[in-house]
């Protein structure tokens, strides 16, 4: 598992996603999907996407495409919402 910040600094973390979403603050960091837990910071735009999801453009350049979770959309938006 690794860490990514926003210089693209990549760290080696002994967490896994379900570890981390209990550590980190629920206001500035979301899990998003299976494999992503992402900063408010780091969110540039999010756009309406196929099959009632969101596609996230980070400030960053960065590959692949990273999708909200049909599962995750409706907690997406709130989080998001509240928090602009």
């Amino acid at each position: 598992m690794y860490l990514i910040t926003n210089q693209l600094r990549k760290f080696i973390i002994n967490y896994n996603l379900e570890n981390l979403e209990e550590i980190l603050d629920p206001k500035i960091f979301k899990r998003i999907n299976r494999s992503y837990i992402l900063n408010i910071s780091a969110i540039q735009d999010v756009v309406v996407y196929s099959n009632s999801r969101l596609k996230i453009s980070l400030h960053i350049k960065w590959e692949p495409e990273i999708i909200v979770s049909r599962e995750k959309v409706g907690d997406f938006k709130e989080w998001f919402d509240g928090l602009h």
